[in-house]
């Protein structure tokens, strides 16, 4: 582009200046030479042809002066005053003919001019002798008059060839002007198609070159319309207003380009953050699912030990029958004993199924209480993910704003791309509530979580309480099976060993109470766990739902990224 700036009036502004200026050349050649012509016009009719008339005169004073002396001569009454007229129109025939020798600049007028000044006053010479002779009647008067006849016809052909030649040279003056105007009229005829040729050839060209250039322009716009921002730029060739628009619609095309990548690369990392963000729920919902069957585990467990523990209570209630018997009578003490030491044996043995299944139980707590910190970790990532995502919806929200201001100062011809940014801008705010959404629902799914792993850590601490009493159960049924052998050994021990027995199986009651009573709260978490499981899975099938809208967001993203030719 050129470095010095020429706007278009200034460039209009030379051409009419160009034009201006040949038509004054044109002007003042056409009136230089007009005046030249004007002049020589004048000098044609004031000196020229007024020589001509000034010759004429002279001629005519002359044949005056002939008549004047005919009347002199022939007519005696009239004498004076016909002496009068010939010598005043001789003097001034004479004058006009001296003038006109001495004007003339031609040298054959000059010479011939001469040649009748001399004639004339020889004449004139004549005439005096003639008018002499005539006034004392002289006989020698018909001489002189003869003489001067003579001199007459001679005179006259004088002033005719004088005449002629003056008539000649008016007529070529006269031709030579006529052929210089002629020449004017052509020159400057010639010289105003000359100029027609060039301004008409200066406009084509310009107006071409003026048209071409809009028309890239135009053909820039309409390709920035059709969304095709592929096409190298047209640098501008001159420094001017349509130079000016040619950069803005440079820098324009450059800035929509980066916002177009700008946007595909958040579509690209939107749609990764979604997949990401799919993986993860689907791999929670898997452990959601894990935990629900280990809890419906844990709960069938603590079922089937409740009902263990309901035959220790029914077992423990036979013993301290039986221990009332032993009291009541002596008779069926051995009978009743016997019948104490099977029940012993059979709640040792369920003892012992009950410490199995409690330590079941507690290795599923354990598994339960991991699950759900790896439920609270994942949740935390899920956290990350939506925080990104929902930063990706932000800038996204920016950009396409952004866009928008930019289509807004291209006025007509950006009004396409600015139904595209306004979308974007849509989907960036249906993205931003989506991760919104999903943002609640993971808090609330962290409070759940959190809740639950309250919830196991107190079920744990009862199983453990619950392992203490079973373990204490135990010693009770050993301390049983020990008195039982000992009243074996001696009917003397009876009375002992029942009051021991009986305090025993109190304890045995109270314990197994005890563990009841854990029990139906171990039953109870399980199913809080067991429910808030169900509201994790729900919650995780939300989130699943949500993060495909937001992958279908973010195809419809790049689908309408995709129209723009890069």
């Amino acid at each position: 582009m050129n470095k010095m700036r020429l706007s278009i009036a200034v460039q209009l502004g030379g051409m009419f200046g160009l034009t201006i200026v040949l038509l004054g050349c044109i002007l003042g050649v056409t009136l230089y030479n007009l005046m030249d012509n004007s002049s020589k016009t004048e000098s044609i009719i004031k000196h020229t042809a007024a020589r001509t008339v000034a010759l004429k005169g002279a001629h005519t004073d002359f044949t005056r002066a002939l008549l004047d002396m005919r009347g002199f001569l022939f007519y005696a009454d009239g004498a004076a005053t016909y002496e009068e007229g010939y010598r005043k129109n001789m003097k001034n025939s004479l004058e006009a003919v001296t003038h006109y020798v001495e004007t003339t600049q031609a040298v054959d007028i000059k010479a011939e001019g001469d040649k009748l000044q001399k004639l004339i006053t020889t004449y004139t010479d004549i005439g005096d002798r003639v008018i002499a002779a005539k006034k004392v009647n002289d006989p020698n008067l018909s001489k002189i008059i003869a003489e001067g006849r003579n001199l007459v016809g001679e005179i006259d052909k004088q002033f005719e060839h004088v005449s002629d030649m003056q008539e000649k040279t008016f007529g070529e003056k006269a031709q030579d002007m006529i052929a210089t105007n002629s020449k004017v009229v052509f020159g400057t005829s010639l010289a105003a198609l000359f100029f027609l040729v060039l301004i008409s050839a200066l406009v084509t060209w310009y107006s071409g070159n003026l048209s071409g250039r809009l028309k890239s322009v135009s053909q820039s716009l309409a390709e920035i319309g059709e969304l095709d921002l592929s096409k190298p730029d047209l640098q501008p060739t001159r420094d001017d207003e349509i130079g000016d628009m040619g950069l803005v619609i440079i820098k324009m095309r450059h800035v929509l380009k980066d916002i177009t990548r700008q946007i595909q690369e958040g579509g690209k990392l939107l749609a990764l953050a979604s997949e990401e963000l799919t993986a993860t729920v689907d791999e929670q919902m898997k452990s959601v699912n894990m935990v629900a069957q280990s809890i419906q585990d844990i709960a069938a467990g603590a079922t089937q030990n409740a009902n263990s523990i309901n035959d220790i209570s029914a077992t423990l209630e036979e013993i301290s029958a039986g221990a009332e018997q032993i009291s009541a009578g002596a008779a069926e003490l051995n009978d009743n004993t016997q019948l104490a030491v099977q029940e012993a044996s059979e709640g040792m043995h369920l003892l012992s199924e009950v410490v199995s299944q409690n330590e079941m139980v507690s290795q599923a707590m354990t598994e339960i209480n991991t699950v759900t910190l790896n439920l609270s970790q994942g949740s935390n990532d899920i956290k990350g993910i939506v925080e990104l995502i929902n930063g990706i919806a932000g800038q996204t929200n920016l950009l396409a704003l952004n866009a928008a201001i930019e289509a807004a100062r291209a006025g007509e011809a950006g009004r396409g791309f600015a139904v595209v940014a306004e979308e974007v801008r849509k989907l960036a705010e249906q993205s931003a509530q989506a991760t919104q959404n999903i943002a609640e629902i993971i808090e609330r799914m962290g409070n759940e979580i959190d809740h639950a792993v309250e919830s196991v850590g107190r079920a744990s601490e009862e199983v453990a309480k619950g392992s203490t009493t079973i373990h204490s159960t135990q010693q009770g049924f050993t301390v049983i099976n020990e008195k039982l052998a000992v009243v074996k050994t001696g009917i003397s021990q009876i009375a002992a060993s029942v009051k021991e027995t009986a305090k025993g199986t109190e304890a045995m009651v109270a314990g197994v109470q005890n563990i009841s009573a854990i029990a139906e709260e171990t039953s109870s978490s399980t199913q809080m766990v067991a429910a808030s499981t169900e509201e994790q899975n729900a919650s995780m099938q939300e989130i699943n739902s949500n993060a495909a809208s937001l992958a279908k967001m973010a195809g419809d993203l790049n689908a309408i990224v995709k129209r723009f030719k890069l």
